[in-house]
């Protein structure tokens, strides 16, 4: 499901993601190569990104809370675009 999830991300994402597996055996290679039939749908990718979801904390949080005053207002009519983190 990892895999699956990694793929279908980069799928939606503007930068280049590629999953890197590391099979130490047969069967998790079959594993991995099975994520290649996943197909999410977008409710089970938006409750993946849910639950996977890691708080920022400091001082993240805090100007996330301000983004609705930098922004004029309303936050939800600005996209947010998935930026991969090294």
């Amino acid at each position: 499901m990892a895999v699956a999830r990694v793929r279908e991300r980069a799928a939606r994402s503007t930068a280049t993601l590629v999953p890197i597996i590391g099979p130490r055996n047969l069967p998790q290679l079959d594993s991995y190569l099975a994520a290649l039939d996943v197909q999410l749908t977008d409710e089970q990718y938006a409750r993946l990104d849910k639950v996977s979801a890691v708080p920022l904390g400091v001082p993240h949080e805090g100007i996330a809370g301000s983004l609705r005053h930098l922004q004029g207002g309303d936050a939800s009519s600005i996209i947010t675009r998935v930026v991969p983190v090294a």
